[in-house]
């Protein structure tokens, strides 16, 4: 039994789960990974290959030449075969004519390319009109992080369901998952997983929840004391009725205070001056 992605993509369909690569750290391991899945599941798969060699993307997939069509642009640039030149090929215009309806997933291998020969603004509005006029379309695509300025990757993050990524910390290689939700909420997780030599998952867990520390149970000093320091309920009826000394009605003579302002004769006559 191979793991299922939905932990990465928030336990939910990823409309468009997002690849990235870096300088350091190469995104390609996991998504053939990703890719390895959707052919497991016997899903309808479309590649477009405008970085690398179709087969080596395929390579180890394990893919149904039935489900998996291969459109390879990078062996064929001009589309010879197609009968296509390289303008309409990398056009976005290609993709939206071809794949509009499209019931599966569409792998673009990879957005860069694309970015590159139509800039972002036309990359954005295809993405978004794909994803939102295509209830049955899924996107796997890869993107190389470090070719493009921080307002196309921005975007390009903004719009993607799920986001991939391997982070270094302490010495120790990481997945970044980043999850965007209809309702606006963005979440992150950190993930160590394992993948072998035929791109599948050996194991896959939540970084926080491994670090996650035991909880101690502090001492409790009056554990064992010899004595109660609560009350039952006689012993607090008897408490209230017992009346405590700032509480009692002074009654006594000496207590009240006479002044005689009122007096008509001399108020000093009393002094012995």
């Amino acid at each position: 039994m191979y793991l299922r992605k939905e932990p990465l993509s928030g336990n939910g369909k990823a409309k468009f789960l997002l690849v990235e690569d870096s300088t350091y750290t190469r995104g390609i391991k996991i998504l053939k990974t990703i890719l390895k899945i959707y052919c497991k599941e016997q899903a309808n798969i479309s590649a477009l290959c405008y970085d690398g060699i179709g087969e080596e993307l395929l390579y180890g997939m394990d893919a149904n030449p039935e489900k998996v069509k291969l459109l390879d642009i990078f062996s064929d640039p001009y589309g010879w075969y197609e009968g296509n030149n390289l303008d309409e090929l990398m056009s976005v215009n290609f993709i939206i004519e071809n794949f509009c309806d499209y019931k599966g997933v569409l792998c673009i291998y990879s957005l860069t390319s694309l970015l590159i020969h139509n800039g972002i603004d036309k990359v954005y509005k295809m993405l978004h009109r794909l994803l939102h006029s295509n209830a049955d379309l899924q996107i796997l695509a890869f993107c190389h992080l470090g070719v493009h300025d921080l307002r196309e990757s921005e975007i390009i993050n903004r719009i993607a369901t799920t986001s991939l990524r391997f982070k270094s910390e302490e010495d120790v290689v990481l997945l970044q998952s980043t999850v965007h939700y209809s309702s606006g909420k963005i979440t992150s997780q950190l993930w160590d997983c394992k993948i072998d030599d035929n791109f599948n998952f050996l194991s896959i867990a939540d970084v926080q929840l491994k670090k996650k520390p035991v909880k101690v149970k502090e001492p409790d000093p009056t554990e064992n004391l010899t004595f109660n320091l609560l009350l039952n309920d006689e012993e607090m009826e008897v408490r209230s009725q017992v009346q405590l000394p700032y509480t009692q009605v002074q009654n006594s003579l000496d207590s009240v205070i006479e002044n005689d302002y009122d007096d008509e004769e001399d108020p000093d006559d009393d002094l012995d001056i």
